[in-house]
């Protein structure tokens, strides 16, 4: 047990190393603020246009253009990193530009090395009726199928690697006439296990370059577009620190085999951190660490991982170095009994990774899809929910062979360990598209929410659509305790405050109809965490106020 502290502690260690590196942040990048805001419309043309986002932008591979309806580019060719704040990009107009309409086409990667663009169209003047040829629209990367194999080929490598010295140190703790068959099936699995790592990981950078730069494989490969990956970008930076990790994991694992036993935590111990840190990495590069406070999302990003390529990991072991045997010989019963005795010892660490997996997937859940709207209309909320299926059909066959494994049956558990094994399999690909995804809070969908005042017993629902940073219609219906419209109110006001800049606005919402105020405009400027307070004035002078905190899109 001291081996194990001693484990836990240098992990925790290498991980506040990591996660506190100061230059190392990544997300999905969203617009935040634009300036001119989408479809605004401008008495003058401006001098300067600029975007905001919600993270520093990369110092490569972006661009601003500014184009007319004609799509005759009418900017400076100049666009910028404003020098004060990293994550704001900008570029010059041109003077004395007609009225009309205009769109702001814009490019960069994000910090997690996904390329996002969109376009912004606002107007100078009346513009007439071509105002209404262009939408604001934003488009992040999508994985393709190079990508995916890439990722799953990673994390399947990593799970393949820790489960087996997981097995050995703490499952299968045998010692018979067959072991030594078990241990050479074992250092294969690991030498193959550590190829994998090395391909993923080497092909990960002209990959990255391929994304980044909108290359061909071939193209990519190019020296300067290389470095220019490798030192104008933070997926270079990890890249590099990935590379040294590995590097140390091959030397302490040749030398850990070398010492001739799979089962001793001294000759592992060493291994086993490196492989966590390793997962430690992909947590820095997941949309956990794009939070506000990102050390608890990381850490509990990290833990995800961790249980899920365990789980995996030993279930690959059981399936394909447990030795074969024929049930009706002196050495099949042998080997039934150490079988079962294998899976008795994995059921509680099925049961300690399950936990883990569902408190910090529910936690992750409630992070990065804030609605259900989102988990049904978003890519990242489908994935998301086809995992949940899965990771439940995995539970229920990992129930079943803990019966089973009760009740030592004579025959082994077959085709429904390699089913939980094929669905784990699945579910690590799963994985890989959603790190490539961004996160559903971007497109949370339109807002529609109702609150009981305490005090008097009216009922306040307020509605935005479509909820996102830009133009948006804003309903606020009332009811009284009767549930009748009232006919008694003076004046209601809308007041917004955002948690992401100082001040708040305030507007005066028209009457529409009995009980019914509607008002349209751009007073969600950025997309984020917003409060919303409706405030109402009776004719008789009384008021009351109903906050609604809402989570605002950027798409």
């Amino acid at each position: 047990m001291g081996s194990f502290r001693k484990l836990g502690l240098w992990a925790f260690i290498i991980f506040l190393v990591i996660a506190l590196f100061p230059v190392i942040t990544y997300a999905h990048a969203y617009i935040v603020k634009s300036s001119p805001m989408e479809n605004q419309t401008l008495s003058k043309p401006p001098s300067v246009v600029s975007i905001q986002f919600n993270e520093f932008i990369q110092p490569d591979f972006y661009s601003l253009s500014v184009m007319d309806a004609s799509g005759k580019r009418v900017d400076l060719k100049n666009a910028h990193i404003n020098k004060q704040n990293h994550a704001i990009l900008e570029a010059g107009i041109k003077k004395n530009l007609p009225n009309g309409t205009y769109s702001m086409q814009w490019k960069i990667i994000s910090s997690d090395g996904h390329p996002v663009q969109g376009v912004i169209p606002f107007r100078i003047g009346h513009a007439g009726k071509e105002a209404n040829a262009l939408q604001g629209k934003i488009s992040s990367y999508l994985p393709k199928v190079d990508i995916l194999i890439n990722r799953w080929l990673l994390y399947m490598s990593i799970a393949l690697y820790l489960g087996v010295i997981f097995f050995h140190l703490f499952i299968y703790r045998a010692e018979h006439q067959e072991s030594s068959k078990v241990q050479s099936k074992s250092k294969k699995i690991i030498w193959l296990s550590l190829l994998g790592i090395a391909i993923s990981l080497l092909l990960n950078l002209p990959l990255q370059t391929s994304i980044n730069a909108d290359v061909t494989w071939s193209q990519a490969f190019t020296l300067s577009l290389l470095k220019e990956t490798l030192n104008h970008t933070s997926f270079g930076l990890i890249w590099v620190v990935q590379m040294m990790i590995f590097g140390i994991l091959v030397i302490t694992t040749y030398f850990a085999i070398k010492r001739g036993s799979l089962s001793s935590m001294k000759a592992w111990g060493a291994s086993l951190i490196f492989i966590m840190g390793l997962l430690i990495t992909k947590s820095l590069t997941s949309h956990a660490s794009g939070h506000q406070h990102e050390i608890i999302p990381v850490a509990l990003d990290f833990l995800h991982l961790l249980a899920a390529s365990v789980w995996i990991g030993i279930l690959s072991a059981i399936a394909i170095i447990l030795p074969r045997s024929h049930p009706e010989t002196e050495n099949g019963h042998q080997s039934r009994l150490l079988y079962w005795r294998v899976i008795q010892r994995f059921s509680p660490w099925a049961i300690g990774a399950v936990i883990i997996i569902f408190a910090t997937g529910m936690y992750g859940s409630f992070m990065y899809v804030p609605t259900f709207y989102s988990l049904i209309h978003t890519s990242y909320g489908r994935v998301l929910l086809g995992k949940i299926i899965l990771f439940f059909f995995m539970f229920l066959l990992g129930a079943y062979h803990f019966n089973q494994g009760k009740k030592r049956v004579r025959q082994k558990l077959g085709w429904t360990l390699r089913l939980e094994l094929a669905i784990g399999v699945i579910v690590i690909l799963m994985a890989a598209i959603l790190t490539n995804l961004p996160p559903a809070t971007a497109s949370p969908g339109p807002f529609d929410q109702t609150k009981r005042v305490a005090d008097n017993g009216y009922h306040v629902s307020l509605h935005i659509s479509p909820n996102i940073e830009g133009i948006n219609v804003f309903k606020v219906k009332l009811k009284d305790k009767r549930g009748r419209a009232p006919t008694n109110i003076e004046q209601v006001t809308l007041t917004f405050s955002s948690t992401k800049q100082a001040g708040e606005s305030t507007v005066i919402v028209p009457n529409a109809a009995p009980g019914v105020f509607q008002t349209e405009g751009m007073h969600l400027n950025m997309a984020g965490y917003w409060n919303v307070r409706v405030h109402v004035l009776t004719k008789s002078l009384d008021s009351f106020d109903t906050d609604f905190p809402v989570v605002v899109g950027s798409q």
